[in-house]
């Protein structure tokens, strides 16, 4: 009985319930999400769902473009907010909490669609970013600390996500598992427990996440969220929430580590705008 739950937990999370089912719904149309972030370059994004709520009613989480029917009359208040798949895995929908919510309030009128089309978010005032790394600065770099193998990135413009230039990882035979840590890390969680990883990606080797620190004279490393090799450029966003908390450190570093597969003489890793996102 629990592994039938589990199996239709997302399900459940996608339906929603509505306020009046005697009601006959209205419909609001939603194409997709504009993430617009001045003076921030390599704004990229992978929004999949937007989540709906009626004067603070779950009304579901619907994949875009949305057609959401909403069981009310009149003049209502609506909210929605962007998601995204939770470490890349489209079983686990998440609202992306960093994200501006949108709200509207319609006059609505059952059975009559309102379409609202592209609705554009930011990111939240109060959103704090630990690290930053597109690339752009030959003169700054965030992941400097060479653990294990030949590193660290070298610059790449010729494959690019966004920009004029990328990071490249490359593994031979006689480089066969890098490891490259950031400056170090302390409070991300000290107010709330939630920190994600943006990162656009492509590659022809798996890649994961971690963070290593030192409690007392006992080395920690903690590492989860990772993805496989892609040949088109992808973005993930990492919820990092979990291993901080686990590692139980007060100072951390935040890690990737890629290793050739066995089957393969080489491969390349590429990376571009990684983002660290706190509250």
């Amino acid at each position: 009985m629990r592994h039938l739950l589990f199996l239709l937990l997302p399900l459940l999370l996608l339906t929603g319930c509505p306020a009046d089912a005697d009601v006959t719904p209205a419909f609001v149309i939603v194409e997709d999400f504009n993430l617009t972030t001045p003076g921030l370059p390599g704004t990229t994004e992978n929004i999949t769902e937007v989540w709906a709520f009626a004067d603070n009613v779950f009304l579901g989480a619907f994949r875009l473009p949305a057609r959401i029917p909403v069981h009310r009359s009149g003049t209502t208040n609506l909210r929605f907010e962007a998601g995204v798949r939770q470490n890349g895995i489209s079983a686990t929908p998440d609202i992306y909490e960093f994200y501006t919510p949108v709200e509207r309030q319609l006059e609505l009128v059952p059975g009559e669609t309102t379409e609202l089309g592209v609705l554009n978010i930011n990111y939240r005032d109060d959103v704090r970013f630990a690290l930053l790394e597109d690339f752009e600065d030959v003169n700054e770099r965030v992941f400097t600390d060479v653990q294990v193998g030949n590193g660290p990135f070298e610059l790449s413009t010729d494959v690019v996500r966004s920009g004029n230039a990328s990071g490249v990882l490359r593994l031979t035979e006689d480089n066969p598992l890098v490891e490259l840590g950031s400056s170090d890390l302390r409070d991300l969680i000290a107010n709330r427990p939630y920190v994600w990883l943006e990162v656009d990606f492509l590659s022809t080797v798996p890649g994961i996440w971690g963070v290593v620190g030192q409690d007392g004279f006992t080395p920690v490393r903690l590492f989860d969220p990772g993805f496989r090799a892609q040949p088109n450029w992808t973005k993930i966003y990492f919820n990092l929430s979990e291993i901080i908390v686990l590692s139980n450190l007060d100072e951390y570093q935040l890690v990737f580590s890629t290793i050739l597969p066995e089957d393969q003489a080489e491969g390349e890793v590429y990376l571009d705008n990684i983002r660290l996102l706190y509250f």
